[in-house]
């Protein structure tokens, strides 16, 4: 082989191996893409508080099977946020309460509410994380999630929801397909929270 031709033929072989490597790396973090409703109802005039309660009785976010796959997880996430089909715009690095709230955050600013301190809100909104695990079984991703909101006036309970969701993937060289079955369920859950109904209920 003429010289040229294998150094072209070396560096061919060291980029692809990278890029192996590079896939089959656990991410320290994981990628959180969430999409905004397609529409949004009118509540300008509303200001609420919102509070993030973890009430998970495992509080591990990755099952066994899962963290001995993703290894080199730090538990912290990176969330981006878009309202169609678009890259989404990266909000930041979050651990994985901050970054529930931060979700709830950017739903209830679309439907035009004004999210505040405690003290200068004309109501409360509390989200209470039940479940939020990814486990691996088998060949398959599993991300299950599981919420109640609460919204209360003047500290009195006047409208809850509670909401359910599973979503699958087939694991693939690391933790792209993680991440899109996180990122499909976040969506949902987060999306199928009637806001304008529960304050509807609680006489807005």
């Amino acid at each position: 082989m003429q010289p040229v031709k294998r150094s072209l033929a070396i560096t061919a072989l060291m980029v692809i191996v990278g890029m192996c490597v590079g896939s089959c790396t656990s991410p320290q973090l994981l990628r959180v893409h969430y999409q905004l409703p397609a529409t949004s109802d009118s509540l300008e005039d509303i200001r609420v508080s919102l509070a993030l309660k973890d009430m998970r009785r495992n509080k591990a976010f990755l099952s066994q099977s899962a963290r001995e796959t993703l290894n080199d997880f730090s538990g912290n996430f990176t969330l981006l946020v878009s309202q169609d089909d678009s890259s989404g715009t990266l909000l930041g690095a979050y651990d994985l309460t901050s970054a529930v709230k931060t979700l709830f955050r950017q739903r209830l600013l679309h439907e035009g509410i004004t999210v505040v301190d405690k003290k200068d809100g004309d109501a409360e909104m509390e989200i209470g994380l039940k479940e939020c695990m990814l486990d691996l079984q088998g060949r398959n991703w599993v991300f299950s999630m599981s919420y109640q909101t609460n919204l209360l006036r003047e500290g009195k309970l006047t409208a809850s929801e509670t909401i359910t969701g599973r979503a699958e993937r087939l694991k693939t060289i690391g933790g792209r397909e993680a991440e899109k079955a996180i990122s499909e369920l976040v969506t949902d859950m987060v999306n199928k929270l009637e806001v304008a109904k529960l304050f509807r209920q609680a006489g807005f």
